[in-house]
């Protein structure tokens, strides 16, 4: 008995090795798959509907990838359009490798999380996938032309990278935190907001004016800088907000540096400066080391949101001819150029608290302090405590010795 079921499963092995080197499980083959490197989805002209671009990545001959762009117009669902590129294209769209996620503009009229719970619910999509709005729609943003290479979601993950958000110049978010923020009580997030600059000539021509690109609707998207076609840079540098997954308001670049500053993970940034200096106006850039930041929320005398913010600073450069003593001594900012630096955050942090709270955007997690240092009273101030919250600052730069 015992021989006849050894050579009953040793058949069966046999059997089922031979299947799956005959791929007749249902295995993809990989010469037939579609390896996609990001996703844009912009809303259709149809109610309810979405337009969805999968970037490919193509490699050729000289081992390097070129962008192969596929849109899906009017689909009813993200799943719907990946489908439709398998029956058109005969590639099978695998999102293993896709780490970006770009959602026109026009998406943030709706709850956007209608799309993204394609990519929440779906085992293959990591939840560290960077996530970002774009001015205009996904589909041009994916088509643009990368100076850094020919893939357009390789130089735009670059610019939404962890060493972007740690110099304060961009507010990076993943599926994950963005999903977090949506399902928390708040109902609160915030996404950068990329645009597309042409910059330069690839060949000769000097620089072109920073104007919104303007890339080729519909099929497929080739990059290409032959015959003097214009690259295109990615800015990332202002944030938009959302309240219950639509956009209600965007920081600009200073607001999103001040933000950046006072609550995320920071750890250096630039930052201008204007000061009069002998009758003419003087522009600093000074370079900052965070050493300590918090955000609190007081109730004593009424609801506060109290700034604290303890930073180095030292001159990285100035708008006017400064001799070889002062450069010299470029560690040493001059006090008043500090206490201009203290008072520019503190306005641009009170405008991007008043850009949140006008959204019902919670940027400061606000509530969720209530709910956690006053329980007790979180009854009474929770429904206007984002109008309610007044700023106070407590901001000190200090000069490098």
């Amino acid at each position: 008995m015992n021989l006849f079921w050894t050579r009953v499963l040793t058949i069966a092995a046999g059997v089922l090795l031979l299947l799956f080197l005959s791929n007749d499980f249902g295995l993809i083959d990989i010469q037939k798959t579609a390896v996609v490197a990001a996703v844009g989805i912009d809303a259709a002209d149809e109610e309810g509907r979405v337009d969805v671009t999968a970037q490919i990545a193509v490699p050729d001959a000289s081992a390097s990838e070129k962008a192969g762009n596929v849109t899906i117009k009017n689909a009813r669902t993200v799943g719907d359009a990946l489908a439709e590129i398998n029956r058109k294209t005969g590639w099978y769209p695998t999102l293993v490798h896709c780490r970006l996620i770009v959602l026109g503009e026009a998406t943030g009229g709706r709850d956007v999380f209608g799309v993204l719970n394609y990519f929440l619910r779906s085992e293959f999509v990591e939840d560290s996938c960077l996530t970002a709005m774009c001015e205009g729609r996904a589909e041009d943003l994916l088509s643009a032309d990368s100076p850094i290479g020919e893939l357009t979601a390789v130089a735009v993950t670059k610019v939404l990278s962890s060493e972007a958000q740690k110099t304060g110049l961009v507010c990076v978010t993943n599926l994950r935190d963005f999903a977090k923020g949506y399902y928390s009580p708040a109902s609160s997030g915030f996404l950068p907001l990329l645009s597309a600059l042409p910059e330069a000539e690839s060949e000769g021509g000097g620089q072109s004016a920073a104007l919104p690109c303007a890339a080729e609707e519909g099929g497929t998207g080739q990059s290409s800088k032959e015959g003097g076609k214009k690259a295109d840079v990615f800015d990332a540098s202002r944030t938009a907000l959302f309240a219950g997954g639509r956009c209600v308001g965007v920081l600009e670049a200073a607001e999103t540096l001040a933000f950046n500053l006072a609550a995320t993970r920071t750890d250096f940034a630039y930052g201008t400066v204007q000061v009069q200096q002998e009758g003419k106006p003087v522009t600093y850039e000074l370079k900052f080391k965070i050493r300590s930041k918090k955000v609190r929320l007081t109730l004593d005398g009424g609801p506060a949101a109290l700034f604290r913010v303890r930073a180095n600073a030292q001159i990285a450069d100035a708008s006017r001819a400064s001799g070889v003593v002062e450069i010299a001594k470029t560690a040493f900012v001059p006090d008043f150029v500090l206490r201009a630096a203290e008072e520019t955050l503190q306005e641009n942090l009170r405008s991007a608290l008043a850009k949140a709270a006008a959204g019902g955007c919670d940027l400061f997690a606000l509530r969720q302090k209530l709910h956690r240092r006053y329980p007790a009273q979180e009854e009474r101030y929770a429904a206007g405590l984002l109008q309610a919250a007044q700023p106070v600052f407590d901001i000190r730069f200090d000069t490098v010795h």
